[in-house]
């Protein structure tokens, strides 16, 4: 009963006048009214607390976090076609082969392919040096298997991307042909210099390469032509001329190559080489060590800008947007603000170029911070651990540690590339120097073993059946000799296997908590990297990574986390042995977490 009612009795008790008075008591002043209002606001308030409890409308709504584009999202998985399942026992993986395999990838749970190029080629470089944009070659099948490999894509809700070659051609393609004739608009689709005067020269006309510039397959980059009796350009191969993207009308052939894949429903384009798209004009000055006059000149941003515009104009209303990533090693963060300034997606690659057994925790922690200083709130990172470039990630930090660095991949921001084998943990296969067909290792003879992208190329391992059920024929490159207990057969069967790891890795990292650019490191010493995951409204993870050579024991109470226990969602022991001393659902104490070396989990706070 409130004080005002109380001091209202009291003052009318106190006054001799109404009490000599004789009247009627009114309902309230028996105190039944308070009484029934009492009841009445107390019913209120669980009515209340029942409907919102009971309905969902009312009850109060966890935030939703921003809707991101579809690339935001996904997981790339890159495959290189001739490796990858052969589908007519020729020895070469093609586009059927691909289809066929179709259902695994939408089980391993990525949701982007990229194919390496299929297109018309001689093969000098293996598909690197297009004869023809717009066909297949017959080594991987026909434009009815692609159409029919894009359909099947899209009922699995799998999108495609395709390589995108802008930087050169087959020496064998007609454009090349035209313009070592001089042909039209053609003359000037290549680069192409007189050379300067030689004495000592008569097989090239008495004249010498314009500079010392050298090809990335070693020896000149120039190569001397007898129809034009000039010197073209070519970064790599002298079967692979340089395109001139100075021209427009090579800049406009290309976009109509770009036109050709959309309709057919690619999702996007990953352009290779694209920072030697363009070279130093005055070709005269002659100073091979001095490399930025052949990569990363600034004339490649604005024709980034200019292909990406493309896209975006192509799928305008469309409702999907179209994405463009460059391939860009060993560029600085100035160099990668540039890329992303013209609305393209430059390739990380800090983990392929800098991960190696000295690079330790704080050496991962720093890769991460440095690969995410200064990104403007638009622009989203990627992370990326192999290629058909490199050495394989289990050869070049040891299989043990396969299963660490694909939570890793998985559970930092940005969007992630995994090259196919990876899943589970396919390692280099080893070549002879006969046995190997990579140009950029041949040509180094006694030394092609330091330059050889062979031995990540092998072929995929399905099974223990012959050639690891990749073809019935005799493989382009042999099959490693560890397919018999490697292979993904072998580890569906097998709950803590890299591939099952790897298979919920993909389901966690759709969660709200790890489609963002949030990241706080924990706890990190010379072993173990420890950081936070969150998304506001949602819960945080705790990834804590062993990736040193000995067990470790970690405190992660502290800041940001501030708790003392957490419940586990993932554990993954070294790749070799598969075994993690924590279990699924297990609450553990975060003030001392044991990791045995090559071991990670995933925490739920």
């Amino acid at each position: 009963m409130s004080q005002n009612v109380l001091r209202r009795r009291r003052l009318q008790i106190s006054n001799p006048a109404e009490m000599s008075t004789p009247r009627k008591q009114k309902f309230c002043e028996k105190g039944i009214c308070l009484f029934v209002i009492l009841v009445a606001v107390v019913a209120g308030i669980v009515a209340v607390c029942v409907v919102t409890l009971t309905d969902k409308n009312l009850r109060q709504r966890v935030p939703s976090p921003p809707r991101l584009e579809w690339w935001k999202t996904t997981i790339i998985y890159q495959i290189y076609p001739r490796s990858f399942q052969d589908s007519n026992g020729d020895g070469t993986g093609d586009l059927k082969g691909v289809t066929k395999r179709l259902d695994y990838l939408q089980e391993l749970g990525v949701g982007t392919l990229w194919l390496s190029p299929f297109y018309m080629s001689p093969m000098r470089d293996f598909g690197y040096d297009v004869q023809n944009y717009t066909q297949v070659d017959p080594l991987f099948g026909t434009m009815d298997d692609f159409d029919v490999l894009m359909k099947e894509a899209k009922k699995r809700g799998l999108r495609v991307l395709v390589d995108f070659v802008p930087n050169h051609t087959s020496n064998e393609s007609s454009w090349f042909n035209n313009s070592r004739h001089s042909i039209g608009k053609y003359r000037d689709y290549y680069i192409w210099d007189d050379g300067v005067n030689c004495s000592t020269c008569p097989d090239t006309n008495f004249k010498m390469p314009p500079n010392d510039w050298k090809s990335a397959f070693r020896g000149s980059a120039w190569t001397y032509d007898d129809n034009r009796k000039q010197f073209y350009y070519h970064a790599y191969l002298d079967s692979q001329p340089d395109l001139n993207a100075s021209n427009p009308d090579v800049r406009q052939e290309l976009k109509n190559v770009l036109r050709f894949w959309l309709e057919k429903g690619v999702d996007g384009f990953r352009g290779d080489a694209i920072r030697k798209l363009f070279e130093f004009e005055d070709v005269h000055r002659n100073e091979n060590g001095v490399l930025n006059l052949t990569r990363n000149l600034p004339g490649v941003y604005p024709v980034m800008r200019e292909w990406k515009h493309f896209l975006d104009k192509y799928s305008h209303g469309k409702g999907q947007e179209k994405i463009l990533i460059a391939e860009s090693y060993g560029i600085t963060n100035e160099m990668r603000d540039a890329y992303y300034e013209v609305d393209s997606i430059p390739f990380n690659f800090a983990f392929v170029q800098k991960l190696n057994p000295s690079c330790k925790a704080r050496c991962i922690k720093q890769i991460i911070e440095t690969s995410l200083d200064g990104l403007k709130e638009e622009w989203w990172p990627n992370f990326v651990l192999g290629s058909h470039d490199v050495s394989r990630i289990a050869s070049r930090m040891g299989d043990s540690f396969v299963n660490v660095l694909n939570i890793l991949l998985l559970t930092v921001p940005g969007t992630p590339t995994t090259y196919y084998g990876e899943e589970i943990g396919m390692k280099d296969t080893f070549y002879t120097y006969s046995e190997s067909r990579d140009p950029a290792g041949l040509n180094y003879k006694e030394d092609y073993l330091k330059y050889s992208r062979d031995p990540g190329r092998s072929p995929m391992q399905w099974d223990s059946s012959t050639n690891a059920g990749f073809s019935n024929g005799t493989p382009w490159l042999h099959v490693n000799l560890n397919y018999p207990v490697l292979n993904v057969e072998e580890q569906l069967s097998k709950e803590t296997s890299t591939l099952n790891i790897y298979k919920s890795l993909a389901k966690l990292r759709q969660l709200p908590s790890f489609t963002n650019k949030n990241i706080i490191f924990s706890t990190v010493n010379d072993d173990i990297i420890s950081y936070v995951r969150s998304e506001s409204g949602h819960p945080k993870y705790l990834v804590v990574l062993n990736v040193g050579s000995r067990d470790s024991v970690v405190d992660c109470r502290g800041p940001p986390l501030g708790v003392s226990s957490a419940q586990v969602v993932l554990a993954a022991g070294s790749s070799l042995l598969g075994i993690s001393s924590y279990r699924m659902g297990d609450i553990a104490d975060l003030q001392a977490i044991r990791l045995k070396y090559a071991e990670g989990v995933i925490f739920k706070i």
